[in-house]
């Protein structure tokens, strides 16, 4: 590039701290291979099970382990299980294989940048900061790594590659190589929600600058991908409003402020103010501002929206989670931020260095602080899992003391992967109808107020015979005339 752009020297602190705690993240997270993932703030557990339900039940099909049975992937988007299953049939390990995707979807869209440096204008030191600003910041770390969204990490990988098509075609005229990006729609579209919508939005920046011929091309696009992905979007739309998706507005964390909202909130609030101060400064870098401005025009309404708190109002795009909007209008900064004319913003310096300088170090202290690395087993834990062999039909886990360290959700997720044990909970309560979920979880309430004869109904209403239980609850299913199986120190088994 002619114009100046910021020295490669400012980036060198941020990128040693950001990407050696990054490696560290990675290699902390690496117990999962061996140890099944418990606790309470882990979704790795839900995503392992139904990729091993891919491999039992298939897709589409009827699949006995949750819920009583469910329809395998007829909600749940099946995009990373697809594109990751070749690889679970080759180890047959599949906590071994969601570690290696996390791995696989990092590697993959760092590539995406490296050989496309030259067309976003990057130099290589800035290629492997903006990935380091985009995955190793604080709130990426605990999503992808700690909580394990790896279905939305893959579909990231596929959110890149389209963000870059569109940069590239941005002052380029629509050719045939631009179909490219047809395969990376599909997945993206097949993986989760937040892409889905996300890559939408921002096709529409490059469909708004385009003439009407080039805007046929992308219509035409859109078209074939959604054929395309007809054989699932369909019938998820057709199911969407019988299941508890329907009811779950994502965005409600930014509804109120309150403890357990609190950082949604002040990223909410200082991403979109960080995008628009670096928008400002790149406009005034580039020539055409008009066109750049129309392009950006997604994600300007989007900061705005979230920035307003008004994306709690408008349908469908309320159904993405703010971090993944932030993560969408990260993207966009880090691009224009990179490709501002230093000029512009020399007198601004000092600040910026130190302004890296400081969201490195926050950035890794508030991981430290709010992001617990991975949480082996205690011996309650154990305990649980000790518990399995001696189940012999659909069981419930009931007023469990584990929510401390751990989820019982997670424990559906083990038990029918390696007990090969249904029940009549889950861990993916968005494939079942609200009324079965409400139903499931007042068996715990009826169990603490100890009516039997209402216990003893409901179980049978959710075709359950095996309670797994702890302390006093054990006392109170033998009043009710339970059949005890197992009785440990905390933990006990019954059935009807």
């Amino acid at each position: 590039m002619n114009k100046k752009t910021i020295p490669d020297k400012f980036l060198y602190i941020p990128i040693l701290i950001l990407g050696l705690y990054f490696l560290f993240r990675l290699i902390n997270q690496s117990k999962i291979i061996s140890v099944f993932p418990l606790d309470k703030y882990n979704d790795w557990a839900s995503y392992i099970a139904q990729l091993y339900f891919l491999k039992v039940c298939g897709f589409h099909n009827f699949c006995p382990y949750w819920y009583n049975g469910f329809i395998n992937f007829q909600i749940s988007q099946p995009g990373w299980y697809f594109f990751i299953y070749p690889l679970y049939l080759i180890i047959n390990n599949v906590q071994l294989t969601a570690y290696l995707s996390l791995i696989i979807s990092y590697l993959f869209s760092l590539i995406v940048l490296y050989i496309n440096r030259i067309k976003l204008g990057l130099s290589k030191v800035k290629v492997f900061a903006f990935f380091l600003l985009l995955f190793g910041n604080a709130v990426a770390i605990g999503n992808y790594i700690r909580v394990g969204k790896i279905h939305e990490l893959f579909g990231w990988f596929n959110l890149i590659v389209i963000f870059v098509f569109l940069i590239i075609y941005k002052n380029k005229k629509l050719d045939k190589n631009f179909l490219f990006i047809i395969p990376f729609y599909f997945f993206a579209i097949l993986s989760h929600q937040n892409s889905a919508i996300i890559s939408s939005l921002a096709l529409l920046g490059l469909f708004f600058i385009k003439t009407f011929k080039e805007k046929l091309i992308i219509i035409l696009t859109a078209l074939i991908t959604i054929i395309a992905t007809s054989f699932w979007l369909f019938d998820y739309i057709k199911n969407f409003f019988n299941t508890t998706s329907a009811t779950i507005i994502v965005a409600n964390t930014l509804r109120v402020i309150n403890k357990a909202t609190l950082n949604d909130n002040i990223v909410a609030t200082i991403v979109p103010i960080i995008f628009f101060i670096i928008l400002y400064f790149y406009l005034k870098s580039v020539n055409n501002r008009k066109k750049e401005f129309i392009f950006l025009l997604p994600q300007i309404v989007i900061a705005f929206l979230v920035l307003t708190r008004l994306i709690l109002f408008i349908p469908i795009i309320n159904h993405v989670f703010p971090d993944s909007y932030n993560m969408f209008l990260l993207f966009f900064a880090i691009f224009m931020f990179f490709n501002i004319d230093f000029n512009l913003i020399k007198k601004y310096k000092i600040f910026i260095i130190f302004g890296l300088i400081f969201f490195s170090l926050l950035s890794v202290t508030l991981n430290i602080i709010f992001t617990a690395n991975f949480i082996s087993h205690t011996q309650l834990e154990e305990e649980t899992l000790s518990m399995f062999p001696y189940v012999d039909d659909k069981y419930v886990i009931l007023n469990s003391p584990l929510r401390k360290t751990s989820y019982p959700n997670a424990y559906y997720s083990y038990a029918a992967i390696y007990h090969n044990l249904s029940t009549a909970g889950g861990w993916y309560p968005s494939a079942v109808n609200p009324n079965y979920i409400n139903k499931l979880e007042n068996l715990e309430n009826i169990l603490n107020t100890k009516d039997c004869s209402k216990l003893k109904h409901e179980l049978k209403e959710l075709n359950t015979t095996n309670i797994i239980t702890y302390d006093k609850n054990c006392d109170s299913l033998n009043e009710c005339g339970f059949n005890k199986k197992v009785n440990k120190s905390r933990i006990c088994l019954y059935s009807l």
